[in-house]
């Protein structure tokens, strides 16, 4: 007993020591390692800044003109007055109708830059670029997402995804599968039947009853220029084709009443339900639900409730027109610091019950602060 006890006794020491000598290895790995950790978001330090007097985008009156996208007014209106108070003289104008004004506006130069809230299509950027011969300048500065019921009743307003029938019992698929579903030639192949779904690890047919017997119906709205339908498919993948399957329908809400109507059909559809007041819209949100998706296997599901990112939510860009090896005007390049700094992201997060705006990633935000130098 004694010679187990003194055994024993050695190697607790031992291990003891193990431990302590592993430790600060482990803590090194921890929290403060570059691979488990962010760095926090810096801080907006003002610098001195001079209105540019003879700039085509400044009017008479010495303001600021800014054209863009409507559903960022609460952003801009609280970005321009924190720029405004640190830069005495600083005054914006503001005509906020579309993304594409956005684009046409710096396309012009009548415009300081171009906030909008979705991707810019191909489309878009082939018109830039063919007008100036280099790419515009597109910076990310968060995401539009999902507001809240209380400004969208009864159901809230969902970002761009895909629907299904209420019957559909798919649970959420990744983008990888979206990809098989809409497009030909994607890298794992086509998708054309429910059976072929799987997730985590069981196909859909397992509990899916007919549907392990039926094709996938496609339902996407005419116009191929409409930027959900320009953008997801950017999204998907590159130099992928809309399958030879899809079912074009005039407008997004005949998509979703496709939808509705079809138990074995998905569609690809923008901001539903839309703003036209379209009295049909209750009633088919009781038949149809949005797909929740994942950016691949392993990732998490959202479900694009409020707060909850979803895969093909639009991106809240700044378009500004500079010209390649050319520094930005600095006072353009002091507002988009302001915009990525935490006091500018902070903004975002305020921003989220009520407009659905969501901020960056911390870890994505010096990709998007190393395009302003």
């Amino acid at each position: 007993m004694r010679q187990s006890a003194g055994w024993i006794s050695r190697g607790l020491v031992t291990v003891a020591v193990l431990y302590a000598a592993a430790a600060p290895l482990w803590s090194q790995m921890g929290e403060g390692s570059p691979e488990n950790s962010v760095a926090p978001l810096p801080h907006y330090v003002a610098h001195k800044e001079t209105v540019p007097k003879e700039a085509e985008y400044v009017l008479p009156d010495g303001s600021i003109y800014i054209a863009g996208n409507d559903l960022v007014a609460p952003l801009l209106e609280r970005i321009n007055a924190i720029y405004s108070a640190k830069h005495p003289g600083f005054k914006f104008r503001t005509d906020l109708i579309s993304s594409g004004v956005a684009v046409a506006g710096v396309s012009s130069g009548k415009s300081a830059f171009g906030p909008t809230g979705r991707d810019v299509t191909p489309f878009e950027k082939e018109a830039f670029s063919s007008r100036f011969g280099y790419e515009v300048t597109d910076i990310l500065v968060g995401w539009d997402n999902n507001p809240d019921v209380d400004h969208y009743p009864p159901f809230g307003k969902f970002p761009p995804g895909v629907w299904v029938n209420v019957r559909n019992p798919v649970p959420a698929i990744s983008l990888e599968q979206l990809a098989g579903i809409l497009t030909t030639g994607s890298p794992k192949g086509d998708i054309t039947r429910w059976s072929e779904i799987k997730f985590h690890e069981a196909p859909v047919g397992n509990n899916g009853a007919d549907y392990a017997k039926r094709e996938i119906h496609l339902y996407m709205p005419t116009l191929h220029g409409l930027p959900v339908v320009a953008t997801t498919r950017d999204r998907l993948g590159k130099n992928l084709t809309w399958s030879h399957r899809v079912e074009y329908l005039p407008l997004l809400e005949d998509v979703i009443n496709a939808v509705a109507n079809d138990p074995f059909g998905i569609g690809l559809a923008g901001w539903f339900p839309t703003d036209e007041g379209w009295d049909r819209s209750s009633s088919l949100m009781s038949q149809v639900r949005l797909l929740p998706l994942q950016e691949d296997a392993d990732a998490k599901v959202s479900h694009g409730g409020q707060g909850d990112l979803y895969p093909l939510a639009g991106g809240i860009h700044f378009l500004i027109n500079r010209k390649p090896g050319a520094p930005l005007e600095p006072w353009i390049k002091e507002y988009m610091e302001l915009v990525l700094s935490k006091e500018g992201q902070d903004v975002l997060s305020d921003l989220t019950k009520t407009d659905g705006f969501l901020p960056l990633d911390p870890a994505d935000v010096p990709k998007e602060r190393r395009k302003l130098n």
